[in-house]
């Protein structure tokens, strides 16, 4: 038997050799022969760039190999059981085998553990679509009782006052912004908030005159 291993790691490369190390061991003990390794790491967290994993999958297509061995279901991908189990429908749409290292109980299924997976990624559609009826129910009840949804506006501990005099006295949105180390977006906001017509008129300057 020729066995392709699979791992998808962060970029820690401790946590590579881990997986990779005990997934040519579980290969040994059953004798197979390692063809190939694939390894995808999650740079920056981008869960849907998995290259090698397409390798992979384009390789078993060929036949390079007879069966695939991973650590675990969510290490296929972080996107859950339904994605696993579309992964692991593919990879069987090639004629190759799967085991998982950290799943021993779906290695002795047989032709049933395709039904199990499946089964496994209908529970988490179910529960995941649950907690978004409850996120969604807990939002309308938020807006019904008059609360503000979203992150509280940043507290720049900023003297407004003091600003308004300044930018009345001729000061750019870009100086002021610089000095008070606030965004010139949030800058205007915070003023615009004051309702003042001289904070845009810049103190009898056509509005816009000034670039921000």
């Amino acid at each position: 038997m020729k066995a392709a291993v699979y791992a998808r790691v962060s970029t820690d490369r401790q946590e590579t050799m881990n997986q990779l190390r005990e997934l040519r061991e579980f290969c040994a003990r059953r004798g197979w022969e390692i063809a190939a390794e694939y390894v995808d790491e999650d740079v920056r967290g981008k869960a849907d760039r998995k290259p090698e994993l397409e390798r992979l999958l384009r390789d078993a297509h060929e036949r390079r190999f007879d069966v695939v061995a991973f650590w675990a279901l969510d290490r296929l991908t972080r996107a859950g059981p339904d994605a696993a189990a579309d992964v692991l429908a593919r990879m069987e749409a090639t004629g190759c085998e799967f085991v998982s290292y950290k799943d021993p109980a779906l290695n002795t299924l047989g032709p049933w553990k395709r039904i199990v997976v499946d089964l496994l990624a209908t529970i988490a559609r179910f529960e995941s679509d649950r907690t978004r009826e409850r996120i969604l129910a807990g939002l309308r009840t938020a807006r019904e009782n008059g609360r503000r949804l979203g992150r509280p506006p940043k507290d720049y501990r900023l003297n407004l006052e003091a600003v308004r005099a300044e930018r009345t006295a001729g000061a750019s949105w870009r100086g002021l912004a610089a000095k008070h180390r606030v965004p010139v977006t949030n800058l205007r906001r915070l003023l615009a908030a004051c309702q003042n017509p001289i904070l845009e008129t810049g103190g009898g300057q056509g509005k816009g005159a000034e670039p921000p």
